[in-house]
């Protein structure tokens, strides 16, 4: 165990690299009785999900699978209007981006392409729905995403995750995204609990945690059978 840069670190599995702690107390399965409530939170994208795809070609085979072929000035409108309608939090930012598209005059159908090659390309990690089981008979857990709910749900409940979780929570449902505070504290009001930690890939994910007073630590892949190991140790 040591201290860098004002961090507190933790020899634990390569799996999960413990980023910070504001509660000075070791945890074990007895301090339930100081801890009413303790909940873990998993980061979506990247974590309870992953994929091997870059996004531009999954974006090309969703255009492909309506139009026939995927026109570079196509891919490049998209990315740019998403980007610019998803950063401002400006509503249905995937419709959006397509109708701006030259030559798109229905967006519909190539946001559901979309939408069934971003779920056909992800996964869950390995034994992920038997850690998830496990951790969910002993701690509440939430999931805290950027993105849209319904698209964010939909994913979720196409690969059978959306039962262990108690709340979930989209950054478009609070208009700010990870990581500012807000979504933070909407998680907080869905799923009350003493101490928070938080599962995620990304600065994003952990930056905003530790902002938000709770524990956070990095996925590296793998899976989560570590887990809860190292979130919530001194």
């Amino acid at each position: 165990m040591g201290r860098e840069n004002g961090e507190i670190l933790v020899a634990v599995s390569s799996r999960f690299t413990p980023i910070s702690q504001t509660s000075s107390d070791t945890f074990d399965s007895s301090s339930r009785e100081r801890f009413d409530m303790t909940a873990i939170v998993f980061d979506l994208d990247g974590t309870l999900l992953c994929t091997s795809r870059n996004y531009r070609d999954l974006l090309a085979s969703a255009i492909a699978d309506v139009r026939g072929d995927a026109p570079e000035e196509w891919l490049e409108a998209y990315d740019e209007a998403f980007f610019e309608h998803f950063s401002a939090l400006e509503p249905d930012p995937i419709r959006r981006a397509f109708a701006r598209i030259d030559g798109c005059t229905d967006p519909e159908p190539y946001a559901n392409a979309l939408l069934e090659r971003e779920i056909e390309s992800l996964s869950p990690p390995q034994n992920a729905h038997e850690d998830l089981e496990r951790l969910a008979e002993t701690y509440d857990l939430g999931v805290l995403t950027n993105g849209l709910r319904d698209w964010q749900l939909a994913k979720l409940r196409a690969h059978d995750l959306d039962t262990y979780f108690d709340a979930v929570v989209t950054s478009y449902e609070v208009g700010a995204h990870k990581p500012d505070t807000p979504p933070y504290r909407l998680l907080e009001d869905r799923l009350p609990a003493d101490r928070y930690g938080m599962i995620g890939d990304s600065d994003t994910d952990v930056d905003g945690a530790t902002n938000a007073g709770w524990t956070a630590a990095r996925y590296d892949g793998g899976g989560f059978g570590d887990l809860p190991q190292g979130l919530f140790r001194r």
